[in-house]
């Protein structure tokens, strides 16, 4: 209802239904964040340094910090802001073993990176899927399918291929 206006007035007005929501709720809650924020690119750090992990957030939920990211991702989704970027990498592998987080850095990578076809971060986003976890290789999965976007690339399809028959 929201998406698009900044008009982020129903969550600031409904603080107590959003800090009753738990695990992917709460994901969800923030990450909502970015669809409201979309392309306010700007402020889009000002607005989700509270829940980001490390930049000074007191949310201390891996829910609230992988929902940030995700929003990050959603705000700048196809500006290829390599700040926001670079940002979004070094909280993938500060995130050590928390899927959660990874999780939402993944979707947010792919959404950065839309279209990019840069087989760098195809490559790092395949080492997330090899891990074996549900939760952060199906995130990274689809960071892989928006970052190779419209590439008909031959060798990232082969690649995504095998490793669904293998799994």
């Amino acid at each position: 209802m929201s998406a698009y206006t900044c008009d982020d007035s129903f969550l600031r007005n409904n603080l107590d239904w959003v800090a009753k929501a738990t695990n992917w709720n709460k994901f969800n809650a923030v990450a909502s964040l970015g669809c409201i924020h979309q392309g306010n690119c700007d402020k889009a750090m000002a607005i989700l340094t509270p829940y980001l992990p490390g930049a000074g957030g007191t949310s201390g939920s891996p829910y609230a910090e992988g929902g940030a990211l995700f929003a990050l991702g959603l705000v700048n989704a196809n500006y290829h802001n390599s700040e926001i970027l670079n940002y979004l990498v070094t909280s993938l592998a500060n995130a050590s073993q928390n899927e959660v987080i990874q999780h939402g850095a993944c979707l947010g990578i792919g959404l950065v990176s839309m279209a990019t076809w840069d087989m760098s971060l195809f490559n790092n986003m395949m080492q997330y899927l090899n891990l074996d976890s549900a939760v952060a290789g199906e995130a990274a999965s689809y960071s892989m399918g928006l970052i190779m976007l419209g590439s008909a690339n031959a060798q990232a399809m082969q690649d995504m291929l095998t490793y669904a028959h293998e799994t």
